[in-house]
């Protein structure tokens, strides 16, 4: 059997130091021992720009040297990815352009002339046709999706390329990467009957969120009925293409969601007010900020845009139980740090009093919305400020 693991790496922006330094003693480092360690491992790993940004930030160039080392020996493939992990297809296309190439100049930064990105990691997998044009047009050659993309069934030998735009398809195996993959794929080798297995999740899964207390890291990775591959040596094994008709989704997606064209409902929930007043006052963000390149705080203010459209807020704002690894996803705090980081774009901007005092107006509101919720819903004791 050939396992092409792809491991997804993220921290938001606005992570704090704590947080950062338990998940690379917790996690990173141990991606790193596990590639020390077994020779046979491949990954195919994203690793987002913004989490490069926090791990120079906070003095884990080690982190960024271990992996640029096991890219050197061919163990490492990197993606490409949008820099502060936005759902791209609720950006502008000008954004979407600019989040790509900020992750691809810090990649190349930490990574040097190893960094060579031939597929492209979509940010929770969220997908439409707008995205993957500006995506084949950057120069990729594949993207990863998730099964649910698909009405068609997917055979993991088979080479697949989209129907009309010919930008290859890597498919993940869904229930599998929802698994603890080292430990489902060695219970069940011998039911296991596909050549080729494709799993893909958050890279954090790895010490942070789950410990692996029973050594399914070494029975997985020195088995020798397992062959581990990069995509990369995946597409280049495969016998057959075809052509695949795909749907816009993203791997938290549900049929039934979908069936109602709620696309992307985890963070674009037509009933989920907070979702509204966050993607309205995105829209106005990003607008102010372009009508505005003459403004002395005009650099100030794009960065703070760039880094304000990253997901986790619209995350914690969705109230939804993801997974049996992750928490309900309802958290105040978050959703106004995110929103925050738009205001401060805001504020760096030479704008009228007018425009200023507006736009000032729709984030006090959003913000006095969450906690109202909050109050109302979690913590009744809350004194809401």
């Amino acid at each position: 059997m050939k396992w092409v693991n792809i491991l997804h790496l993220y921290q938001p922006p606005t992570q704090t130091k704590e947080i950062v330094d338990a998940v690379v003693l917790e996690c990173y480092q141990r991606i790193i021992f596990l590639l020390d360690s077994y020779p046979n491992l491949r990954l195919t790993l994203n690793i987002s720009g913004s989490l490069l940004e926090l791990l120079m930030k906070y003095g884990h160039e080690n982190i960024i040297a271990g992996f640029k080392k096991h890219a050197e020996r061919g163990s490492v493939e990197f993606l490409g990815s949008a820099m502060y992990h936005p759902i791209l297809p609720l950006l502008p296309n000008e954004e979407i352009i600019r989040q790509i190439r900020l992750h691809d100049k810090i990649s190349k930064k930490c990574f040097g002339s190893v960094y060579k990105p031939r597929g492209f990691y979509l940010p929770e997998m969220a997908y439409n046709q707008k995205t993957a044009t500006i995506i084949t047009d950057a120069g990729f050659e594949w993207i990863i999706l998730d099964e649910i993309h698909t009405l068609e069934k997917i055979n993991p030998s088979v080479k697949y390329k989209i129907k009309g735009l010919g930008l290859g398809i890597i498919f993940r195996d869904s229930s599998l990467s929802r698994t603890f993959p080292p430990e489902f794929i060695v219970t069940n080798l011998e039911k296991i009957k596909n050549e080729y297995i494709v799993t893909c999740h958050d890279g954090e899964m790895y010490g942070h969120w789950h410990k692996d207390d029973r050594g399914y890291y070494k029975k997985a990775f020195t088995n020798d009925s397992i062959k581990m591959l990069t995509v990369s040596e995946y597409r280049t094994v495969l016998f057959g293409e075809e052509n695949i008709s795909v749907r816009d989704a993203s791997w938290e997606s549900k049929p039934e969601e979908l069936s109602e064209n709620m696309t992307f409902g985890l963070w674009n929930d037509p009933r989920n007010k907070i979702h509204n007043m966050l993607e309205t006052f995105k829209r106005k963000v990003l607008i102010l900020v372009e009508s505005h390149q003459n403004s002395s705080g005009y650099e100030i203010a794009r960065h703070y845009a760039d880094r304000g459209v990253a997901s986790c807020a619209w995350w914690w704002a969705s109230e939804r139980k993801i997974g049996p690894f992750s928490p309900r996803s309802w958290n105040p705090t978050e959703i106004e740090k995110g929103a925050r980081e738009l205001y401060k774009a805001v504020t760096a901007l030479d704008l009228p009093e007018r425009e200023f005092a507006e736009t000032s107006s729709l984030f006090e509101n959003l913000r006095k919305t969450i906690w109202e919720k909050h109050k109302q819903d979690y913590d009744p004791n809350y004194l809401i400020e």
